[in-house]
């Protein structure tokens, strides 16, 4: 039984041209790439060719980049590593309530260890309000992190603006690009970034791979140790999966403009679907300010957790997949504004530029009916 994939912000699948590139590492290439013999440097080129394609994703130096297991380990480098273990207040840190959770986490766990955490303030489409950031902001700010895509509704955050209202003071901007890498351009440079993470799985590369970009300069403290196969990061090196990251990133880069165009062709098509066969349909966000890959919306009378586990043939989500043992309404939804009742009433859907059109459009019919069957249910409910 085929599904029909639209959940792509969770994960997406692995690219031919990536998994054709692992396997030599997983076979003939296997030596570590610390390993000083002919199976080691064969090992460590591949290593130091994919942290060029990573880097050349973001604008970046390859200098710059240290390979993780993912965005929530880079996420976890970065913020902790801002901070001394004996830290306290007066230095503080600010948040984005819209955030993933490996981020907001890491803000509870510093808080934990006597460190201020400031909330930043969001508007109704999902973008931190900047002039109230400028009121957040001091002398003893250490650090500022946002998602510059967010997960839920796709909003794109304005990074030039946050990194120039943070330096202002002194403080560091910390950028989760996960959603964002190989959706929209990076330029870390350009934009000032102090330090970026990405995952291999949200760019068509394998799972339990990422990559941390560290501005030089930024000195961050290593929050584990071990044989220091980089400085900030101990552990063998996994080739297969950086060579597949590498590869997933340079594809990423050559496909972008193309994929970009495709996506708005297929959100288009989604919309006027939904928006004809579904009365009342709303939209979660500024449609006008994302990337065109997400679509967040409202669907009355239906409750999302339903209409997701009664999908048989079609993927959605309610969410983040962070949080999908979550029974609490979207913390990304409620941020903005949206009531609870719309939260629960809420999916999204990720599409996949490359995938067939008239794939989605027999996803989305299918979504309808299903959603549309749910909400007779509940009508039916209601009037006995």
């Amino acid at each position: 039984m085929k599904i029909i994939y639209l959940d792509n912000c969770a994960t997406t699948r692995v690219d031919d041209e990536v998994v054709d590139a692992m396997l030599p590492y997983l076979r003939e290439d296997f030596g570590n790439p610390s390993s000083p013999h002919v199976l080691g440097k064969r090992a460590r080129r591949a290593v130091d060719l994919a942290a060029v394609s990573v880097a050349e994703l973001l604008g970046a130096d390859p200098r710059g980049i240290v390979f993780t297991s993912g965005a929530t380990e880079s996420n976890n480098i970065a913020l902790l590593g801002m901070f001394a273990h004996e830290e306290r207040a007066p230095v503080n840190a600010l948040f984005c309530p819209t955030d993933h959770k490996s981020a907001l986490a890491i803000g509870r766990a510093l808080a934990g260890r006597g460190i201020e955490t400031r909330t930043m303030a969001v508007r109704q489409d999902g973008l931190i309000d900047l002039t109230r950031l400028t009121e957040q902001l001091d002398v003893h700010s250490r650090v500022a992190t946002a998602a510059l895509v967010n997960s839920e509704i796709g909003a794109i955050q304005p990074m030039s603006e946050l990194a120039t209202l943070c330096h202002e003071v002194g403080c560091l901007l910390h950028v989760d690009a996960a959603q964002a890498a190989g959706r929209i351009p990076i330029d870390v440079v350009e934009a000032g970034v102090d330090t970026l993470s990405i995952s291999g799985h949200k760019v068509r590369g394998p799972k339990g791979i990422g990559a941390l970009y560290v501005r030089p300069g930024v000195r961050l403290r290593p929050i584990t140790y071990g044989g220091g196969q980089y400085e900030l990061r101990s552990g063998t090196i996994p080739t297969h999966l950086v060579v597949g990251l590498g590869k997933a990133c340079e594809l990423a880069l050559r496909r972008l403009d193309d994929d970009w165009m495709r996506a708005v062709r297929l959100r288009e098509a989604a919309l006027e679907l939904l928006t004809t066969r579904l009365p009342g349909v709303r939209i979660n966000g500024d449609p006008l300010n994302g990337v065109p890959h997400v679509l967040n919306l409202v669907l009355p009378g239906v409750r999302g957790e339903s209409l997701v586990s009664s999908l048989r043939t079609v993927a959605v989500s309610t969410g983040s997949a962070c949080n999908s043992d979550s029974q609490e309404p979207s913390h990304v939804l409620t941020a903005i504004g949206v009531s609870a009742e719309d939260a629960n009433s809420s999916i999204r859907m990720c599409l996949d530029p490359r995938m067939a059109f008239d794939e989605l459009v027999r996803g989305v019919e299918l979504v309808c009916e299903r959603a549309l069957d749910l909400a007779e249910v509940s009508v039916a409910m209601q009037a006995t």
